[in-house]
């Protein structure tokens, strides 16, 4: 097969998933749900295929399907773009995106609507690989903003609970502060380069053909760092990722692991040529990063929801994929991202096993003590933290030790003190890993008799993709390192990504993260497994440190306060003394009111009375009689009066 078939069926397939289930949505079918796993499955062995075609031939390749758009100034192609960046994107997507599938099928089981789920889950993966298979940046837009409307669907599915709608809306409108940024980012590179074709646009940053100011080369580079902020939930623009828990906890592997999130992190690493000569927006990044690794971190040591603690997780990782980029270490910020799916999905998995067991009970507080009862989960959870957390022989430890080297070994400024703040990172990073397994599976049960006497091992159909997770979380940490820093296996980037040479650094550099990681387990198992009581001491010692932190340091209350609420006041000031009063008075309202005015200086004439009319017909016989003598007359001023019309 070559590529436009593979492309073909990499992409059309959830396509033609997406419209089947919500056909058979709208038909009030309840099954057929197979048929969209299936539409997946076709779409992840057609990656497959397509990833080992291009790391076998070692160079890109761009499908054109049809013409878009066609004029003097721009021509958009839509179709692919192959090259090793977007051949693995979609195999992550892809493989993902089946195992939440296949999970999905015994979780929804019971739900009567899962028709459109499916059709909402294959749609997300459709425009997740529209996105990152894009060749030309409107394309690459269109699945940007694809991706913002699945989720929002997605995230809102349970639309009956106004928590959910809450959250789709705040995600929804999150996003859009964010695509901002995408838009005004175009609209330069259009302006300076007059392209938005990626080959051409990569081939003018390589040979420095009209570039345009460095000034202007950070600007549009801190355009598209915010877009990405909005995407990827970094510190700023955030506050949607943590109420996107409300959607089906499916919803959350796939929209944390593989999907949404990273996009943001993708797209930073597709325009690593851009970025590369953009100083200043390189260290805006790694401190937005830095940021966001340690306020979410933080935040997740306070928060009691098992979802939001994995989603605040999330949070902080990225954190340290933008991290990453800032110090222009791109394909390690990738090997992270790939890493990542595989420990995240597993976690958030794991935990749709717990709330399924424990009848929907989100609050770790109201567990404790579930190794007894789910132990499959409880093994898997531990590979998954193990992984996060960064111990050797984990995925995790291979992606996330190697950023904090790039940092340390990297040319920005203050290189040495970031890798410190890194280590703190690490720190607070097993905090709230080991806080949550432990409060979760040892200890007492919390949980009232009749959630305990309801609790029941995970079915095999939800086990299995858990179990492939836990796997990938073990062994891909090593293949990863190989393939995409060793560039092993025949594999190669091919410039599509700006490839900095990972250096040796000293082994106490290596050693140090290790160290903090072990440091946090020693802590967490004194405080919450040996002595419980430490944790009821801290609390009542820094009360008010532990409500900042669990009220998610006031963001959500500060923009409510301080945006929200002053824009809703001028928006209705200027409603009603702007478009009532000025708008509406003197427009629409104003030319009617003005027709209803001069309609009733004219119907006043109109008497029915035939003397009248005879009266105005020899009146206006006159008039004209007088006007043509008077021109007979006078000639001259009849001449004058004509030019002066002439020249109005």
């Amino acid at each position: 097969m070559n590529s436009f078939q593979l492309g073909c069926l990499c992409l059309g397939a959830p396509f033609i998933g997406a419209i089947f289930g919500y056909v058979r949505a709208f038909s009030n079918h309840r099954s057929g749900y197979w048929f969209c796993v299936g539409t997946i499955a076709i779409s992840f062995f057609a990656s497959c295929y397509l990833f080992y075609h291009i790391a076998n031939t070692h160079f890109s390749e761009t499908v054109h399907l049809f013409t878009w758009i066609k004029s003097e100034t721009i021509r958009i192609d839509w179709g692919f773009l192959f090259d090793s960046l977007s051949t693995l994107m979609i195999l992550i997507v892809t493989f993902i995106s089946l195992l939440v599938h296949v999970y999905s099928v015994e979780y929804m089981r019971d739900d009567p609507n899962k028709m459109s789920f499916f059709g909402h889950l294959n749609l997300f993966t459709f425009m997740m690989i529209l996105l990152v298979a894009a060749p030309n940046m409107l394309q690459l837009f269109c699945g940007w903003e694809g991706v913002g409307l699945a989720s929002y669907l997605l995230i809102g599915y349970w639309y009956e609970r106004p928590l959910a709608t809450a959250a789709s809306i705040k995600a929804f409108v999150m996003n859009r502060v964010g695509d901002i940024g995408i838009v005004l980012a175009l609209g330069a590179i259009f302006t300076f380069f007059h392209t938005l074709d990626f080959e051409l646009f990569f081939s003018l940053i390589a040979e420095k053909e009209s570039l345009p100011s460095t000034l202007w080369i950070n600007i549009i580079c801190l355009f598209l760092l915010f877009g990405a902020m909005g995407k990827s939930g970094q510190f700023g623009l955030h506050t949607w990722l943590p109420d996107a828990m409300e959607a089906p906890t499916p919803v959350s592997a796939l929209l944390h692991a593989a999907t949404m999130v990273t996009a943001g992190v993708s797209l930073i690493i597709r325009f690593s040529p851009l970025f590369e000569l953009a100083l200043f927006a390189k260290q805006v990044m790694m401190f937005i990063g830095l940021l966001t690794g340690l306020l979410a971190g933080a935040i997740a040591l306070a928060q009691t929801d098992i979802k939001k603690v994995i989603a605040y997780s999330t949070c902080s990782q990225l954190g340290m994929m933008f991290m990453a980029c800032g110090a222009g270490a791109y394909s390690v910020a990738f090997f992270h991202l790939f890493t990542h799916a595989f420990f995240k999905a597993l976690m958030f998995l794991c935990a749709g096993n717990i709330i399924h067991a424990m009848s929907h009970e989100q609050s770790i507080v109201r567990m404790g003590g579930l190794k007894a009862y789910l132990p499959s989960s409880y093994y898997t959870m531990i590979i998954g933290t193990l992984a996060l957390v960064g111990i050797p022989f984990f995925a995790g430890y291979y992606s996330k030790d190697l950023i904090f080297e790039s940092i340390y070994m990297s040319e920005i400024p203050f290189a040495y003190g970031y890798y410190y703040l890194c280590l703190l990172l690490t720190f607070i990073t097993g905090l709230y890993a080991w806080r949550l397994l432990f409060l979760v599976f040892h200890g007492n049960v919390n949980a009232d008799e009749h959630v305990i006497a309801h609790i029941h091992k995970t079915k095999k159909m939800m086990q299995s993709p858990v179990n492939i997770l836990a796997f990938g979380s073990v062994i891909m940490g090593y293949i990863g390192f190989e393939l995409l820093i060793n560039q092993s296996f025949g594999f190669s980037w091919d410039n599509s990504i700006v490839v900095n040479t990972v250096k040796h650094v000293a082994f106490w550099v290596k050693l140090l993260p290790l160290i903090f990681a072990g440091t946090a387990l020693f802590v967490c198992y004194y405080v919450y497994f040996n002595k419980p009581s430490v944790s009821l001491i801290i609390l009542e010692r820094f009360p008010r440190i532990h409500q900042i932190l669990k009220q998610k340091l006031y963001v959500d209350e500060l923009y409510s306060q301080k945006i929200a609420i002053p824009l809703t006041k001028l928006g209705h000031f200027l409603y009603k003394s702007g478009d009532r009063e000025i708008i509406d008075r003197f427009g629409p309202d104003g030319i009617a009111k003005l027709s209803c005015i001069l309609g009733d200086h004219m119907r006043k004439p109109q008497t029915g009375y035939l003397f009248h009319y005879g009266f105005i017909s020899i009146l206006g016989t006159v008039l004209i009689l007088g006007a043509y003598l008077l021109i007979q007359m006078f000639p001259q001023i009849a001449k004058e009066l004509s030019l002066a019309m002439g020249r109005l």
